[in-house]
């Protein structure tokens, strides 16, 4: 392994199995949890950003995961805990079966359709409560299993915090754009984020989760601002090969004006509604 992505022995009082993988800002950790948690759970997702943070950032973050733990919601990742150690960490559930975007073994349209509705319904949840996501895309949904590890739906996951604990900060500044093609235009030309930019990011994960390809092609994975160009100068297109009620749903996310889809709950209505 890279010497680079080598996992520590311990994050604060976590004993790290290995690593999960890495995001746009930070990475992922199996790990076990301290006992001062009370978990039945044996493992955790632990999640520690890549810079450093002081007092006011990690009490921004510990503000806004707060909010998100008190969201009730079937289809949201449970937050147990957040620490500052030199950067901001925290520890959610953890899912052996993967994401929409990793998934740990096959996985067939029904249950990507049902994960889909899910997160769907979990983005609602927050909106329902003032909150936005800030980050919807495959990666960010969950593989949900039942006793037998059998894929039973998603679950939301990773509220961007990144915005909060680096309020400064840009699309251009991340290190990958791997989260380019779920934004909004809107959002790269400088708008909030609200229900309607998280309507049109669930339209673009549905269509990289069913259609295989991004709205704008393939875009180039470490050059954010280049990703962004490509964006902001082109038009969505959604995929030839879609089937038609498929087609019909994305481009319902992605309309200008009264034509999109108002809310998540609506995306999640038409998602359940989708022929097998």
């Amino acid at each position: 392994m890279d010497a680079a992505l080598t996992a520590p022995t311990a994050v604060a009082d976590y004993e790290i199995v290995r690593l999960l993988g890495e995001g746009n800002h930070g990475r992922y950790y199996l790990a076990r949890p301290p006992a001062r948690l009370g978990l039945s759970e044996e493992y955790v997702a632990l999640k520690v950003f890549g810079d450093r943070v002081g007092e006011q950032a990690y009490e921004r973050g510990v503000r806004e995961l707060r909010a998100f733990a008190a969201v009730r919601s079937p289809y949201l990742v449970r937050v147990f805990d957040a620490v500052l150690e030199d950067s901001f960490v925290y520890a959610m559930e953890y899912f052996p079966l993967g994401s929409l975007a990793a998934p740990a073994g096959p996985v067939d349209r029904a249950t990507a359709v049902l994960a889909l509705e899910h997160a769907a319904r979990a983005a609602h949840a927050l909106h329902e409560a003032g909150l936005a996501h800030g980050d919807v895309k495959p990666a960010n949904v969950l593989l949900a299993g039942d006793a037998g590890g059998t894929p039973v739906g998603g679950r939301l996951s990773d509220l961007g915090l990144a915005r909060h604990l680096s309020p400064g900060s840009t699309l251009t500044g991340m290190g990958r754009a791997s989260s380019v093609e779920f934004t909004d235009p809107d959002l790269l030309a400088g708008a909030r984020p609200s229900r309607r930019t998280e309507v049109w990011a669930l339209g673009a994960t549905i269509h990289r989760v069913l259609a295989g390809t991004g709205l704008f092609g393939e875009l180039p994975d470490t050059q954010p601002l280049l990703a962004i160009r490509k964006v902001l100068s082109g038009e969505p297109v959604v995929h030839a090969g879609l089937a038609p009620a498929d087609a019909e749903l994305v481009r319902a996310c992605l309309a200008e004006g009264s034509g999109r889809l108002a809310t998540a709950e609506q995306v999640a209505d038409r998602l359940a509604g989708l022929p097998g």
